[in-house]
């Protein structure tokens, strides 16, 4: 834990100012972790398991819960699993910042079930996008259905918890104002529709002017834009854009922005309905990965899925999912990042079972992890949270494990215990630095 030490007091010194904490009312600075109520066991069947969780995770310092309340999780039951979460956590004394989508629209389309229930329930046509073979693809962000659709069963949502349900409310220069986020985790991974594709010309033209200056910036030789095709393989090169091996950087990258821009336009205009009914909502969404990390993963969700911090754009609050604690250079990109746009920041880190093991061995400690991550997030964000209590596969600090997945990816109590010293630690040290902002 020496080297992220020694980032942080460098990000300390550099830092023109630190940013005021969000607050939730009778909580303090809003410190978070990632829960779920109904995908694994016993979570799934236990309202005690769950409440007991809950209010363990009050108790170490934690005062909101993300929580999976898509429209795919509404339809199951209805509403019954969602009035669920929201009875436990207000018992608990927590509050939830809910994701009301995935990957920006991706849960009403994904079978023709859930696109007729879609028909049925707002009167909309959802028109599935196209992969390279003309197939069926994943929805549009952009198509209207979507848009129009994912907006009524947000309003739904807001006018059933916004007040009687534990749905979080933060202090917004002085007023109280309920948060919710349309989507977790920003992917697209694009389309071969013809309307898409034309977009993308458009989108071409109006950045460069004509194809001149668009063969300069590609390294090609286009003759006009109809030369343009979204899925082309060879030009669009993904998968070597990866390795750092693509023949045409400059035409991946434009590729990755139009996705990323595409969402953001599309979630910036739902949220812009929400707003007409709830004008006060502030909207959160998030990305999974930090800015400028070099980690296998995160270069290939930002290129594979359009992931540039661009599609963030339409929200309030942006909820960052980090690897673990930011390198000089992400927290510079992310301090940038909030220059430009004006927003909030929670700061979330990934858990690992090999914290539990290093724990017990002396490797680390408490303490050290406490300053690295809840320290690190009070001086660069306004709010701090994990990934997670109990996803249950491979980011987890609740003991056990789904049996399916390997041994490496189990958390034995005594590792859990340890690894819940060290959560707490980090939420007190989050509490106090930022307890200083105000």
């Amino acid at each position: 834990m020496k080297r992220p030490a020694a980032i942080l007091l460098a990000i300390l010194a550099a830092a023109p100012a630190r940013p005021e904490p969000l607050t939730v009312p009778e909580s303090g600075p809003l410190s978070a972790v990632y829960f779920f109520t109904h995908w694994w066991e016993p979570w799934k069947s236990s309202d005690r398991a769950v409440l007991d969780d809950l209010k363990k995770l009050r108790a170490a310092g934690y005062n909101t819960i993300f929580l999976d309340h898509q429209w795919s999780q509404m339809i199951d039951g209805d509403w019954r699993l969602l009035d669920r979460g929201h009875r436990l956590a207000r018992e608990a004394g927590v509050r939830i910042l809910p994701w009301l989508g995935t990957k920006a629209g991706l849960d009403l389309g994904t079978s023709p079930q859930r696109r007729e229930l879609v028909r049925q329930m707002y009167g909309r046509e959802i028109r599935p996008g196209r992969d390279r073979d003309g197939r069926p693809d994943r929805t549009l962000p952009w198509d209207e259905a979507v848009v129009e659709a994912s907006a009524r069963y947000f309003i739904d949502y807001l006018d059933r918890y916004r007040d009687g349900g534990a749905l979080l409310h933060i202090d917004w220069d002085g007023r109280l104002r309920p948060v919710v986020a349309p989507t977790v985790e920003l992917d697209w991974g694009g389309s071969c529709d013809v309307e898409t594709e034309q977009m993308f010309r458009l989108w071409l033209r109006a950045r460069y002017g004509d194809t001149r200056k668009l063969n300069e910036s590609w390294g090609t030789s286009l003759s006009d834009w109809s030369a343009v095709r979204i899925c082309d393989g060879a030009l669009f090169d993904l998968d070597a854009h990866r390795e750092g091996k693509s023949g045409h950087p400059a035409a991946v990258e434009d590729h990755i922005e139009f996705r990323a821009q595409v969402m953001d336009i599309s979630l910036g205009e739902v949220s812009r309905r929400i707003r007409e009914r709830h004008p006060d909502v502030l909207i959160a969404t998030e990305l999974p990965y930090q800015f400028g990390s070099r980690h296998p993963h995160a270069v290939g969700y930002r290129i594979g899925q359009g992931a540039n911090p661009s599609a963030a754009r339409h929200a309030d609050i942006l909820v960052l999912r980090a690897t673990g604690p930011l390198t000089e250079e992400e927290a510079r990109l992310l301090q940038d990042h909030r220059l430009q746009t004006g927003q909030k920041v929670i700061l979330t880190y990934r858990t690992y079972p090999e914290w539990g093991r290093d724990l017990l061995s002396g490797r680390t400690a408490a303490k050290e992890m406490g300053q690295a991550y809840g320290g690190q997030a009070a001086a660069l964000a306004d709010g701090f949270g994990l990934y997670s209590w109990n996803e249950m596969v491979d980011c987890h600090i609740a003991p056990g494990a789904d049996p399916s997945y390997a041994a490496p990816f189990q958390v034995a109590q005594e590792e859990s215990a340890a690894m819940q010293k060290a959560m707490e630690e980090m939420a007190r040290q989050f509490a106090l630095e930022a307890g200083k902002k105000k």
